[in-house]
Parts: C-alpha cells; structure tokens; sequence
C-alpha cells in the first residue's frame, strides 16, 4: 500500500508556512516502523511538487495536515484527487476541527472527500487506520480505531476513545533518518519539538483541553543529535541559501529542567559552528527564573515571551488563566533587560470582559515595563476550543467577521484543472464589553506601538523621557493625539489608511467571501499585494520605507511637546532630540534596499550616548555629548548583514509584504547601519 501525507503551504506570494514539515516526517517514521514492509512514505510540503506527482503516480491513501493556515489547501486537493482517481482513500488530521460530535459530523457532511479525519495526536492513530487498511478490515473494526471518526453510507462513526504516546522515544527522528533532507535547503526554517502538551487550560486554544495536560518529553540524546544533524546541513549550504534561525515548538520552552540540558547542547553548537543565531521560541508562562537561565545559556539568542493576553482580572478568569502568574510575566521582562536578552510580551484584543480601557491598561503596564516589544493579536476563534463554543459566543454576545488570512492563497493547476483557493479565518470584532467602534481605535494604538515602540527603533528616545519622569505610554498617547493634526496629515494618512484597510478586509458572510476566493482574478489581487495583507506588519513596513520621514517628524514634535509640558524647554536638549530621532533614521533608512551607506549632519555624538547610556544615573549631562563642531556621520551596513538583507530579499521580495514577511521573522534592529569614528567626515 503506498502512503503519502501533505503538509502544504501557500507558495505563490511567498512561503506562508515556511517550517520544515517534521510533523509529518514523525507521523511517517512511526508508520514504518511499526510496519516495515509498506512501501517508503512520500512526503510534500509544496502544492507544486505534489501537483507535479499526481500527474505520474497516485498513492492508496493520502493524508492531508488540517491547520487555520492549510484547511482550505489540502480541502481543495482532496476534492480534485477524489474527481479524478475516486479510489484513492483521504484521510485530513490536525487541530482546525470541531469538538464536539455534532459539529463533526456535520462538518465532515459538508466535505464529502474526506474519508477519515483523526483527531488530536496523529502518529498512533494513523498508524492503526493503515494497518486496519492495509488488512481490508470491516467498517466495524475500523469504527473502534482511537482518535478517528468518518462518515460511511451515510452514518457517522465516532472513536471510543483518544489515545497518545505516552513515550516520545516511541517515535524516531525523521532527521537523523535523513527523511527531512530535502526540505534543508535553506528556504525552510529548521523545526524540533522537545516536548508535547501544555499544562494550562487557555479557552481560545487548543492545546487547551486535558487531553494536552500531560506534558511528555522527547530524550536528550535524539535532541542532541536533531541539533546536530540540522546545523551541519545548514552550515553546509552556500552563505546566501543558508538560514541562521532555529525553531522550537514547544508551548513552553525553558519552563522545564530538561529545557536547560537543550539550551546547553544549542550553546555548545554555537560556540563549535556559529548555529543557530536565532532562536525562535515560546517560553514558558511560569518558572521565570528558569526560562531566564535559558536565556543565559544560549547566549540571547531567543526571545523571552510573556504572554499575557490581558492583565485585567476579569478578563483573565473569562479565559481560565488563573494558574498564570502575570507578575511573573511582567518581571521577566526586566530580569531580561538585565541579562541583555529581548523579551516580548502578547496581547489579544477582544478577549471575553475586554474593553478600550482594559487594552489600554494591559499595554500601558507592557509599554511601562522594561518588555522590547509588544505582539498584539486580534481573537481568532479556532474550532474545538471552548471560546468557539455556541454557549461562550451567547454569553459574551461576541460578534465575529471573516477575513482571508494573510499569504494563504493561490491558483494552483491540479490533475489538468486550475483552482483557486484562500484561506478564511473567524475573528472577534465586538462583544457586550467592546463595541466595533472602539476595537478601530484599539487597532490604531496597536499599529502606533508597533511602529513606534517595537523594534527598538525609538529605544532611545524613550530613555531619554524615562530620564525626565515621562512614560513611553504618555509619550505614545501623545503620537494617537497628534496625528489627528493638520501639521501631520501625512502620517495621518497612515493611520486613515489603515483603518480603511481593517474595515474592508472584513466580511460579514462567510460563504460569500468563500465565493470570492473561487475568482482567480480575485486571488490575483492578493498575491500582488493589493489585498489580504497582514495589516499591521505591512504598515509598519511602510512607515520604516516610504513613511520614514513622517514618523520621524510626528516623534520628534510629541517628544519635545512632553517636555514642553513639563516645563522642559531647554534649546540644547531640543536639538538633542532631533539628533537622537535622526540619527535611528539613518540607521534604518533604505535598508530593505541594501543602500551601504547614508549621510547626515550631527551636532551630538549619538553613538556615544547610546553606547553609554546604561551607565547613566541622575541627570544628563548633554555637554558630554556634544561635539566641539557639527560633524556629518557615514552609516554603513557590514558584510554579515548585506548577505542577510539579500537572502531574505530573496527569499521575500522587497513589496511591502516582502518586508512584512521579513520583519516577522528577523528583530529588524540586528539590520540597523552604525556608525564608527572612521567613518566621521569634519566639515
């Protein structure tokens, strides 16, 4: 019996979901190694490459992954796949499905091309289908299967019960197989998990159920090997191809002992061959003190998360997070600071209880705190999650729309016949404590933050106003307040554009929208940009491009206004400012562009001041920073980062999607030109 399982991607703007497919290299492994004699598994990750296939060879049953980023997809290729080549058995898993047994059975009635659908973890049940397959077994004997339901002849058969693995050690590494090779060629981002399932009950995830509660745990060695095996391919590709970043998906790396016995075998790499440099992870939400020892040991390569969602109470014990410390969360972002990691912190806007003030509380304590950056989420209602529930929508009056989800589209040619498909997800846009009105004005403060406070960009202008007593909050408030000024119309635009955006990518009737993807002209629109962006990563993209100037100017009048206010109105400490707030503009202008180098005249030696500032206490004295006459200053970019603006220039594009994707993935301020002694030019 030939097998083969899709975990595919959207290609056509660029790679939605660009982790190596390990998921499924798993699910493969402990298929053949419980039975040896099926033919070697194919695996796809590309919609192109499985198309390709499907011309020349047709498996007996083909498995599709079933996440928000890939329903759609892998729907749309089962549907083609059973028109043509009816016999082909199809089997869908993954965690985009209904809950409940009356929700399953009538979303399996509304997609009749598929088969079988396994619920929760899929290695073990998969298996067990193939084999009952494989020995032509009754429906009855299959309908006994753990974690599967189908409908046959009308009548829907539902597991008896969910299992697991209970030993991670059951299953063998897809890496050191050398299954994976393929998918280590640079575009995809290298992806382990070290441990499954999540102690915490969060009701708008999915992991948020008991089945998840017992956390297992994969054995060192197989890390230490997975580690291994993926930094020497990495390092083995041409310096242009090769990716410097790592993921980890666990749902709470460094909240365990053996997370520490991880970090010390990546430190090790690091040191022996220079990967990864990034880490992408999410830490734990408890055990702060652990999670920074993490930090330590990899030598700040991954990112600190405090995961709040809200800080209100109320909101809190709406989304079962009571065994959650947000003191812990929010102290972590200092003891971070203190260790020279970056912290980030989460927000979810809309969350049941939530309001314009509760948001505005949540993100000025984040702001406040000592966290880098802030990651703010809209409520997407997952299926099988409590907050998706009938029951939960009713009692909160939670008003949803839909959308199409960023980079999740295309027009694919599939056994002869050109599809066009899209993603579609469901997110909250009012509730009895949040009306639609306010969440817009939510989505603007999120978007100000992102440009003017994530990334560093201004980090040292709100040092500057933390000096004088004055929070980045005000100092972001004060931003929201003047952009509604004629004098700043320009970055008022921004602003307006972006609210426009929000209203229309949202439609009311899901089934209309779903019509709309069917248009390939449609499709189009999204694939060249001009629809179905991630909104605020593309505005931020924007204003670090063809808005550079006008953030500059609106932040430079907002922080001399506080101080104004204040009465702070010192000449020199004006053109301080104005030097601080142009000198973070050369070091990040046209650097999508790989431009080398930029040019500008200063009166302070900024570099100095940033690079001593820590050292700070009391008051400022800018007479120790000011140079004996106006100098102008060369930014240049080094060699390191011109070869990793290329590969991802290459690998994105430099549209203002391109740069989205790009600044998702990498802290734009590893990009930031400096500026040296050597390369100052005196009048």
């Amino acid at each position: 019996m030939k097998v083969w399982i899709c975990d595919l991607t959207y290609t056509q703007q660029s790679i939605a979901s660009d982790t190596v497919p390990a998921a499924i290299g798993m699910i493969a492994e402990y298929l053949e190694k419980k039975i040896p004699e099926i033919p070697k598994t194919k695996l796809f990750k590309f919609p192109e490459d499985l198309s390709r296939e499907l011309e020349e060879d047709q498996p007996d049953v083909i498995g599709f992954s079933s996440y928000v980023w890939s329903t759609s997809l892998s729907d749309m290729f089962m549907k083609r796949i059973k028109e043509v080549f009816p016999k082909i058995i199809t089997v869908s898993g993954g965690p985009n499905f209904p809950s409940t047994k009356e929700e399953q059975f009538e979303y399996l009635k509304k997609k009749p091309w598929i088969d079988y659908y396994i619920v929760k973890e899929g290695e073990h049940a998969f298996f067990r289908l193939i084999s009952e397959l494989v020995n032509k077994s009754s429906v009855e004997i299959i309908s006994d299967l753990p974690n599967l339901v189908f409908i046959k002849n009308g009548e829907f058969h539902c597991h008896k019960k969910i299992e697991r693995v209970m030993n991670l050690e059951e299953i063998p590494s897809p890496y050191l197989s050398g299954r994976l090779d393929a998918f280590l060629d640079g575009k995809l981002l290298p992806i382990i998990q070290t441990t499954r399932g999540c102690p915490f009950s969060c009701t708008f995830c999915t992991e948020g159920q008991n089945y998840w509660s017992k956390v297992k745990t994969k054995p060192l060695e197989v890390v230490t090997g997975e580690i291994s095996y993926i930094s020497k391919k990495m390092n083995s590709l041409e310096t242009h191809k090769k990716r410097t970043d790592f993921y980890i998906a666990d749902s709470n790396f460094g909240m365990y002992k053996d997370d520490l016995d991880t970090c010390k075998v990546l430190a090790e790499e690091q040191r022996k061959t220079g990967y990864p440099k990034y880490i992408s992870v999410t830490t734990g939400k408890n055990k702060q003190d652990r999670i920074l020892e993490a930090a330590k040991i990899v030598n700040g390569a991954m990112r600190l998360h405090g995961s709040v969602q809200s800080l209100d109470p109320e909101v809190l014990k709406n989304i079962s997070r009571s065994n959650i410390s947000k003191e812990q969360i929010v102290d972590l972002a200092l003891k971070s600071s203190e260790i020279g990691t970056n912290s980030v912190s989460e927000v979810i806007l809309g969350l049941p209880g939530d309001s314009t003030k509760k948001h505005f509380d949540t993100l000025k304590t984040l702001v406040d705190s000592a966290f880098k950056s802030i990651v703010m989420y809209q409520l997407m209602i997952l299926p099988g999650t409590e907050i998706g529930s009938k029951t939960t929508k009713e009692k909160y009056k939670i008003q949803t729309k839909f959308r199409i989800i960023p980079r999740c589209f295309g027009i694919f040619e599939v056994l002869g016949k050109k599809i066009s498909v899209a993603e579609i997800e469901e997110i909250c846009i009012s509730s009895n404590t949040l009306s639609f009105e306010d969440y817009l004005k939510c989505r603007e403060m999120n978007v100000i933050i992102q440009i003017f406070f994530n990334d560093g960009i201004f980090e040292e202008i709100i040092f500057l106003l933390r000096k004088f007593n004055i929070s980045a909050w005000d100092w972001l408030s004060k931003i929201y307040e003047n952009s509604r000024k004629t004098q700043f119309k320009k970055f008022n635009k921004l602003l307006q554009d972006f609210t426009i955006d929000s209203k229309k990518e949202l439609w009311t009737n899901y089934e209309e929208l779903r019509k709309f993807t069917y248009n390939p002209n449609n499709i189009n629109k999204f694939i060249k940009g001009e629809l179905g962006s991630n909104l605020i990563l593309k505005y931020k993209s924007r204003s670090y491009t063809l808005d550079l100037e006008n953030i500059s100017n609106i932040a430079i009048f907002s922080a001399k206004q506080m101080l104004n206010e204040r009465s702070i109105n010192e000449s020199e400490l004006s053109e301080f400012i104005e030097d601080l707030i142009n000198y973070k503009k050369c070091q990040v202008q046209k650097i999508f562009e790989s431009i080398s180098s930029v040019k500008r005249k200063f009166k302070f030696d900024i570099a100095k001041f940033i690079s001593t500032k820590d050292a700070i206490t009391g008051t400022i004295n800018l007479k120790k920073f000011k140079y004996e006459t106006d100098v102008i200053l060369d930014f240049k970019l080094n060699e390191f980062q011109i070869k990793q603006m290329k590969f991802y220039r290459n690998l994105f594009g430099i549209t203002l999607e391109g740069i989205s994707r790009t600044l998702s993935r990498v802290h734009v301020g590893k990009f930031f030109r400096s500026s040296h002694d050597r390369n100052i030019i005196k009048n």
